[in-house]
């Protein structure tokens, strides 16, 4: 008998119309079901962007815990790993303090203890560790990324709006870098930068003069992971902040593009805003330089451009420190961002954070606020307003969208006003691509991004800059000497239950007309042909994993479908509640568990919907298209020699099934090969199975 040889095209229309019966027969897709608004117009360009994805978190006691959710991953670590970065971290992010409720996303924050044994690299030595706050970082990394496109939140800010220690945030990430895994992000973060600099080749880790493509990167393609805060919150004492125009207070949102390179010289000094004209020296003053910032920004009503965080040094590291940078390596990332003014209201209703972003080369962002607010926090107890606080909230709350405001002189003058066309939504703030690219090279992010919500807390951000000598600097609300470093109030409000961010939803739309949009095309997936990220992350993987003691075999757990103790069926979700000998021969335990068998859900309880990209990415684009598949010859069988095949597999199943049969004991009750009994209520089962 001889053996014909096809070549790999000639099969190739049966592997399409398998991966096309593969697809009709699996759930694809990421959006929601309970999703009412599948598409909106946008405020830039007017044109129609249709619902890519969405999370209403309709279903009650969902878990986000490593594994629970085809979208999601709640962190279970401590937020920094001890280098200088992680500075001023005080919480360990729990899973546990993320889960489902009344319709929302409930990311909780407490005053309890986390201790465990951790490496310190400083002293070269296992340690005892302990953080004094919990809270959560849910996140969609390497699960559900997208490149451009409109988000909304809907969500309730966490806490008292006067009362500081908190720092929400909403945001996105580039998905080369793992929030918190600083293995991860260095060298990677938040890098937007497509040219070959020789200069700064070393600093950045993937840099544009790489001509190998090594991991599937694109050769001679700058690449990194920048970070665009839609809203990063600030609470704390009321009170005019000096340097902003218009004048804000707390709270207010901070709208921030962190990117890199940054400006190297003659930067804007924190506190003050961009001193635009220099001066000779006369009048006794040492002579200054122009200051060099971002010209043509956009800013609109009760929004200022944010005068006290121009960005971040990211200097040569100590040799003990788990990360390194040499000197080389060390470069200045900038912030470019503004501050929008909030209210009590944006604490106890529902509002939506919006952003449409148009990514890459000659694209945008631009940041919006709802005006009006939704439904109102569960439970919410009105506080009785203070003597002139009305006074201030009806100042911050003035609706200005039928006016034109007025620049303070101290006002940049390089920016400009963003026109209010909309009495539903604020224009808060706006970034084109030239005012990156003018000054320092670098563009519009166009990296495929992931959404993260987190609540922190960190002696960095709203706890007290000046305390007294005599203060011990501790910050536990355990240890009554610590008081004096800590926000007036704060341990207080963190037993009122009020302190949980609440989302109520997630909708992310993208236009499918890219003549509509300026920038690069909109994409969903986290490994896009034009900017993969799959391979690079599977042969890093390390990097993406916690360090000792965690024993990590892989960055991401894969995902469980079933497995919860369970004692009915509505403990399940969408699945049943199973005896688990019934789902093994195996088995003899009397335990049950939950079943999601294919309703579509997942996690351990069945409470999460099973999503996916239904589109093949670049690592499984590669797959296809790759030297060996088009040049191996595929061995051809003859239709007697498959037949033959056919009925000698037909026939080992025939035996086996004999061999079953003869386990059979009369009286309807089936015997498995452990001896388990498989009643009538097992048949009912597996009809749930099919």
């Amino acid at each position: 008998m001889t053996l014909k040889f096809a070549s790999a095209p000639s099969i190739l229309p049966a592997i399409a119309v398998l991966l096309l019966f593969q697809l009709c027969v699996t759930d694809g897709g990421w959006v929601d079901p309970d999703s009412q608004n599948v598409v909106t117009t946008s405020i830039i360009d007017g044109t129609q962007y249709s619902l890519v994805m969405s999370d209403e978190f309709e279903a009650k006691g969902r878990g986000f815990a490593d594994g629970e959710d085809s979208v999601w991953t709640a962190l279970d670590k401590s937020d920094d790993d001890m280098s200088a970065a992680g500075g001023g971290s005080l919480h360990f992010y729990n899973s546990t303090h993320a889960t489902t409720s009344n319709g929302f996303l409930n990311i909780s924050t407490t005053s309890s203890k986390t201790t465990w044994t951790g490496y310190n690299p400083f002293k070269e030595s296992f340690v005892d560790l302990e953080k004094t706050y919990k809270s959560a970082m849910v996140n969609s990394w390497n699960k559900f990324c997208f490149t451009g496109g409109i988000v909304e939140i809907d969500a309730i800010l966490p806490g008292d709006p006067n009362t500081a220690g908190l720092w929400p945030a909403i945001w996105i990430l580039g998905n080369l870098g793992r929030a918190t895994y600083e293995g991860s992000t260095n060298g990677i973060w938040p890098w937007s930068y497509d040219t070959c600099d020789r200069d700064k080749q070393h600093a950045q880790h993937l840099s544009g003069c790489s001509s190998v493509n090594h991991y599937g990167m694109n050769p001679m393609m700058g690449r990194g992971s920048t970070e665009i805060d839609i809203l990063e919150l600030m609470p704390g004492e009321k009170g005019w902040l000096p340097s902003t125009a218009p004048k804000i207070q707390r709270p207010y949102g901070a709208m921030t593009l962190q990117v890199a390179p940054g400006v190297e010289k003659n930067r804007p000094q924190s506190g003050h805003p961009p001193g635009r004209v220099g001066n000779d020296g006369t009048n006794g003053f040492p002579p200054t330089e122009p200051q060099s910032w971002y010209e043509g920004l956009g800013f609109g009503s009760n929004t200022s451009m944010n005068p006290f965080f121009y960005g971040t040094y990211l200097g040569e590291t100590k040799p003990e420190e788990p990360t390194h940078r040499t000197k080389k390596e060390a470069f200045q990332a900038d912030a470019v961002g503004a501050m929008h003014q909030l209210t009590r209201a944006h604490f106890e209703r529902v509002h939506t954070y919006r952003m449409e972003w148009q990514p890459g080369k000659n694209g945008r962002i631009d940041w919006f606020v709802s005006t009006e607010g939704g439904r109102e926090r569960p439970g919410l107890k009105k506080k009785v307003i203070e003597d002139g606080d009305e006074e201030e909230d009806k100042e911050n709350t003035k609706n200005k969208h039928h006016k034109q405001p007025t620049h303070p002189p101290q006002f940049d003058p390089a920016s400009k006003i963003l026109p209010q066309t909309s009495s539903k939504w604020t224009h808060a703030f706006s970034i084109e691509d030239s005012s990156l690219s003018n000054l320092v090279g670098s563009q519009i992010p166009a990296e495929p991004s992931y959404l993260l919500f987190n609540t922190a807390v960190s002696s960095t951000w709203g706890f007290p800059y000046d305390t007294p000598d005599t203060c011990k600097k501790c910050y536990s609300c355990f240890d009554p000497e610590c008081a004096c470093a800590l926000p007036p109030g704060f341990c207080d409000s963190l037993k009122d239950g009020k302190t949980s961010m609440l989302v109520d939803s997630v909708r992310v739309y993208q236009s499918n007309d890219h003549s509509a949009h300026v920038g690069n095309k909109h994409t969903v997936g986290c490994d896009p042909i034009e900017y993969p990220t799959r391979e690079f992350i599977e042969g890093h993987e390390g990097l993406y994993m916690r360090p000792l003691p965690f024993s990590d075999k892989h960055a991401l757990l894969p995902l469980k479908s079933g497995g919860g103790e369970c004692k009915t069926d509505q403990d399940c979700g969408e699945g049943v509640c199973t005896k688990e000998s019934e789902l093994s021969f195996w088995s003899e335990s009397t335990k049950t568990i939950c079943n999601c068998g294919k309703s579509g859900y997942m996690g351990s309880y069945c409470k999460t919907k099973t999503y996916h990209d239904d589109k093949p990415g670049a690592y499984d684009y590669e797959l296809n298209t790759s030297w060996f598949l088009n040049r191996v010859s595929i061995p051809y069988i003859p239709v007697e020699l498959a037949g033959f095949l056919v009925a000698l597999i037909a026939g080992f199943i025939g035996a086996f099934v004999v061999t079953l049969k003869k386990k059979k004991i009369s009286g309807g009750t089936y015997r498995g090969i452990a001896g388990n009994e498989m009643t009538p209520q097992f048949n009912k089962r597996r009809a749930f199975h099919r």
